[in-house]
């Protein structure tokens, strides 16, 4: 994890408006690996309740099941797995899987670090879990930083679920400066500047 806040602590920063916004989609595409953790309840079974991580192999032990590979399966396709396994051990199994995954959250948040977040969380809940932005607050540029390098713009309303966030990526919150902020008054001072010049330069040639 240290490894990943270095690297992205170390990745150019560009101008927010030249840093595309992050894709996303409607339904959650997380898919389990190495690291996540997986807390399962089985109907009437409390028994077969578990707490779970995704091993280096891409497996999670299961009270009842042993070793199942759940390495690529998104929350959908694995609870149906363990739907279907557990049918064979107890009459109508009702199954209630969650995911949490640890996210490196760091930059002008008052507890940088990283935190073990269910996905459903949005942008902004995990900005509130890393005691909230510092600065600007509100004006606060946030930055999904890809373990290869990439840079994405992020909407805090945005669940984390429909993000590709994998393990190795980071989320960096940057104090917008004042520039950036003001950036279209600027654009619009800079234009009326460049036309009185122009205005006066013709003016001049015609006194001439």
């Amino acid at each position: 994890m240290a490894a990943a806040i270095s690297l992205a602590a170390c990745a150019t920063r560009r101008p927010v408006m030249m840093i595309p916004e992050a894709p996303r989609s409607i339904i959650p595409v997380w898919k389990l690996e190495t690291g996540d953790q997986i807390t399962t309840k089985i109907y009437r079974e409390p028994d077969l309740a578990s707490q779970t991580t995704v091993s280096q192999t891409g497996d999670a032990y299961f009270p009842g099941l042993g070793r199942v590979k759940v390495a690529g399966l998104t929350m959908d396709s694995l609870q149906v797995e363990l739907t279907n396994r557990y049918d064979k051990l107890v009459i109508d199994a009702a199954v209630d899987a969650v995911m949490m995954r640890d996210v490196v959250i760091y930059g002008q948040v008052r507890a940088p670090g990283v935190y073990n977040v269910d996905p459903s969380l949005t942008v902004l809940g995990l900005v509130a879990k890393a005691g909230g932005a510092t600065g600007a607050g509100k004006s606060a540029l946030l930055t999904l930083m890809k373990g290869d390098g990439r840079q994405f713009r992020l909407t805090r309303e945005v669940r984390l679920s429909s993000l590709e966030l994998v393990h190795g990526d980071a989320i960096y919150v940057q104090d917008e400066s004042f520039i950036g902020r003001n950036s279209a008054n600027f654009g619009g001072i800079l234009m009326i500047s460049t036309l009185i010049l122009s205005v006066a330069s013709l003016l001049i040639l015609f006194l001439k």
